[in-house]
Order: C-alpha cells, then structure tokens, then sequence
C-alpha cells in the first residue's frame, strides 16, 4: 500500500510542480500583453485626440485675440450714428465669436474655460462702459482704445498665458 502511495506522488508531485509553474508563467505572460495592448489603445487615443485639443486651444487663442477692442473696430464698420450702436455692433460681434468657439471647451480643462468665459465678459463690461460713459461716438471710440482696452487686455492676456500654461500641461 506504501509502494503504491509512493508510486502515485512520484508522478502527480512532479506534474503537479509543472502545472502550477505552467499556470502562473502564462496567467504572468496574458497580463503583460494585456498591458501591451492597453498601452498601444491609450498611444492611439492619445495620438487622436492631441491634435484635436491643440487645435482647441488655438481657436480659443484666436477668440481672445479677436475680440480684443482694436480688432473689433477694425473688423466692424465705424459709421455708426450713435455711440449705443457701435458697442452694441461690438458686443454682438464679441458674441458670435464666442457662440462660434464654444463648442472648444469640451477639449480643455473646466478651469480654463470658466477663465475664457470671465476673459469675455470683462471685454464685454468694458464696452458697455464705455457706452453709458459718452453719448458723443467719437469719445466712445476714444474711451474704448483707451481706458476700455487696457484694461480687457489684462484680462484678454491672463487668458492668453492660462492657455499657454495648460498647453504645458498637456504636451
């Protein structure tokens, strides 16, 4: 009976031995492909969607340069007649262009884009200032290159370097 013990463990320890290192070579070996294959899927991914915020951050680096005050006045006719009408020409011009970018926050971080949403409305603010300031077109025209735009340019270029920064981040 002994014999007959012995003789079972002297195949079934062995084969035993094998299976369990058999076993846990390949479980080891699927994870490392595994990984492999996550890694190629994540550098696809990556390889698609970086072009795609890139892009998204430099229509939103043109949206703060465009609607800064000077390029707004030079983009829209000045033949207005009254000072009301040429900041309502420029908030509706500062509008579009927002509506027309907006759709570029789903590619960059909340944070930045609550800052490009305040970058505009300071721009906005400015040019309704300037228009309950003066009646008179020409002093509105004034103010606005003045006063109005250094202090949008502040903002427009805190937006500007937030933008560059999260550039960094991403690349």
């Amino acid at each position: 009976m002994m014999d007959v013990l012995f003789e079972i463990l002297k195949y079934v320890l062995p084969s035993s031995i094998v299976f369990i290192t058999v076993y846990f070579l390949l479980k080891q070996y699927f994870e490392q492909e595994r990984f492999k294959m996550m890694s190629l899927q994540q550098k696809e991914r990556y390889q698609i969607s970086l072009p795609l915020k890139l892009q998204a951050y430099e229509r939103l680096a043109l949206f703060l340069e465009r609607i800064r005050i000077p390029s707004l006045m030079m983009r829209f006719p000045l033949a207005h007649t009254s000072s009301t009408d040429l900041c309502k020409t420029l908030m509706l011009g500062i509008q579009q262009e927002f509506e027309h970018n907006m759709v570029q926050q789903i590619y960059v971080s909340e944070k930045l884009w609550e800052i490009i949403v305040f970058a505009k409305d300071e721009v906005l603010h400015e040019v309704d200032a300037a228009a309950l300031q003066s009646q008179d077109i020409e002093q509105t025209k004034q103010l606005l290159l003045t006063s109005a735009h250094q202090n949008a340019t502040r903002v427009l270029d805190t937006a500007l370097n937030a933008i560059k920064k999260e550039i960094q981040l991403v690349l």
